[in-house]
């Protein structure tokens, strides 16, 4: 009885101690079926109004949440901050449902791993104390030699869109770093709303001015899609795959250390890749695995520092 007992105690800390893994890899798998639905939703939608979809949805479950849960511990007075951390999600949306739309699943998944990348460098140039090892600047130009392998333009996709891939990558090493700011002062689930709330506005002033001057779906404007019957609910699916997307990435956080979550968010490439061979697209060239392979044992190592 003693020895299961002690046992049960081992399983219980071992699961304890890997929660964070745990709540990283749903949160990973999450955003894999959420950019495949995102995908086969662009045949009828513009990704701007993929954009509405995903920050509607999710805003009310998080007022709901802020009003029976109210914030316990909170700081405040960085308010400009957090509506640059809005903006700033925003625009990496925009790119996100763009790739998407022009790039596919696991390109797109790989440009957003690559933020370590550009993590790194960013905190190079603005904190002086913050220097790279020769080891972490190999991996370095590992993972931006993958990126290029990557950006190879070919006749089928121009190299502006794999532009958007990069500027998808920048937003987000940009967004890490101000949540991490961000959630010194407010509760973790405002810096979320101030995310999605931005995506809200920008997606309804985008769509708005779409309609208005009648031109073809872009990167800033497109005319609404009225959806019909299943595609309702398909919206509804793609909006809750994205607050559980930030629900657990945020839980994971809390458990596990941000170089750890970081390396197991790679794990988004490999099941993008798996939804792409059984959606049958097939594997990508071996160039473009080798580069994706590159950015993300780069991002791997230079977030730990080994």
């Amino acid at each position: 009885m003693i020895f299961a007992n002690l046992n049960m105690l081992k399983i219980k800390k071992l699961i304890e101690s890997k929660k964070g893994i745990g709540f990283m890899l749903l949160s990973s798998l999450c955003f894999s079926i959420l950019s495949a639905l995102a995908k086969s939703m662009n045949s009828r939608f513009p990704s701007i109004e993929l954009v509405f979809f995903r920050s509607a949805v999710g805003l009310p479950f998080l007022f709901w949440s802020l009003w029976r849960n109210p914030p316990i511990q909170q700081i405040g007075g960085k308010l400009l901050f957090l509506i640059y951390r809005g903006i700033l999600g925003a625009f990496t949306l925009y790119c996100l449902f763009y790739a998407l739309e022009h790039l596919g699943l696991s390109l797109t998944n790989t440009y957003g791993q690559a933020f370590p990348l550009f993590i790194a460098v960013f905190t190079f140039i603005w904190i002086p104390t913050e220097k790279l090892t020769g080891k972490q600047f190999l991996f370095l130009l590992m993972g931006f030699f993958g990126i290029l392998l990557i950006f190879r333009p070919d006749a089928l996709v121009s190299w502006q869109k794999h532009s958007i891939g990069i500027l998808y990558a920048i937003g987000t090493a940009l967004g890490y770093m101000a949540i991490k700011e961000a959630q010194k002062y407010y509760d973790s689930r405002w810096v979320i709303v101030s995310f999605m709330g931005s995506g809200f506005i920008a997606s309804i002033i985008s769509l708005g001015i779409g309609s208005y001057i009648e031109s073809e779906p872009g990167f800033w404007s497109a005319q609404w899609v009225q959806p019909q019957g299943i595609e309702w609910i398909q919206a509804f699916i793609l909006g809750l795959l994205a607050l559980g997307v930030q629900g657990f990435t945020t839980q994971a956080l809390r458990y596990e250390k941000t170089t750890v979550v970081g390396a197991v968010g790679n794990s988004s490439v490999l099941f993008s890749i798996a939804i792409e061979i059984i959606l049958g697209k097939g594997l990508p060239e071996w160039f473009v695995l080798l580069g994706m392979g590159l950015v993300v044992w780069g991002s791997v190592k230079v977030k730990s520092g080994k």
